[in-house]
């Protein structure tokens, strides 16, 4: 991570995010979008259960091993570290949970597990969808399985091993991909790669969203490039998450809003 980086990328950002709330958009689709998905302020039901977990996730001084699979590395860490470190924040894991909840996806596809907490805010608005979600650690895998267990969620599957391996055999067994979320390996090489393999299996009204798309030089020009894709409609850049539309409806045009 280079911090003189992400200080650059969020100045710069603040700088250009000219759209809070759909002011200035003449897209009735993103304005919709902006006022009733993405800053819908009243909470729905499942967060308070999912805030739970993290809550006691946080307080978790069970010691498990981690694998790098770039490295082949193995290391130890905490429960309550990795959940300090690695969890998707509250505000945008409600924004997963409303952006489901609102395009009632059915074949979810997650790139990179955790703990699950990402997990349970995609799986929760609709227990009629399918929710795939991908962990190279073994530890963390068992992890989030028992807290889907705890938490009743049960439309999930967990797919635990290298994704670099298994996500073309992943993607091969979907009819077609709804929604996917990527927050896996945050390299531009493997952020492109993990695209076009779910790309085989989008349509019009698939949604991709990538998390931490100004995390490094790499994760920018990779989001750069997926935006400029000629299949990519509609991008909206909301500094820490990056959201792509395929519709073929939609002018194409990109756009970066203050959240």
């Amino acid at each position: 991570m280079n911090l003189f980086f992400q200080i650059k990328s969020l100045l710069t950002y603040r700088f250009k995010s000219r759209h809070r709330k759909g002011f200035g958009i003449h897209s009735p689709f993103v304005f919709h979008l902006l006022n009733y998905v993405i800053f819908e302020k009243n909470p729905f039901y499942a967060y308070a259960q999912i805030e739970q977990v993290r809550k006691s996730l946080l307080k978790d001084g069970t010691i498990v091993e981690l694998t790098d699979f770039g490295t082949g590395n193995k290391s130890e860490s905490s429960v309550a570290n990795i959940a300090s470190k690695s969890l998707e924040s509250a505000k945008f894991g409600q924004l997963l949970f409303r952006l489901v909840n609102f395009f009632q996806p059915h074949n979810i596809l997650e790139l990179g597990t955790s703990l699950g907490v990402s997990t349970m805010y995609l799986a929760k608005p609709s227990s009629t969808a399918k929710v795939v979600t991908m962990e190279g650690s073994r530890s963390l895998c068992d992890i989030a399985e028992r807290n889907f267990k705890n938490a009743d969620v049960d439309n999930v599957e967990v797919v635990c091993g290298n994704i670099n391996e298994s996500l073309g055999d992943v993607v091969a067994k979907f009819s077609k991909l709804d929604f996917v979320y990527f927050d896996a390996n945050h390299t531009r090489e493997a952020t492109l790669k993990y695209f076009e393999l779910c790309l085989q299996k989008a349509h019009e009204d698939a949604i991709f969203v990538f998390d931490d798309i100004h995390y490094s030089a790499e994760m920018e020009s990779a989001w750069n490039e997926i935006k400029k894709r000629s299949d990519v409609r509609l991008s909206i850049d909301l500094y820490h998450f990056g959201l792509v539309f395929f519709n073929t409806d939609l002018p194409k045009q990109h756009y970066i809003v203050a959240f």
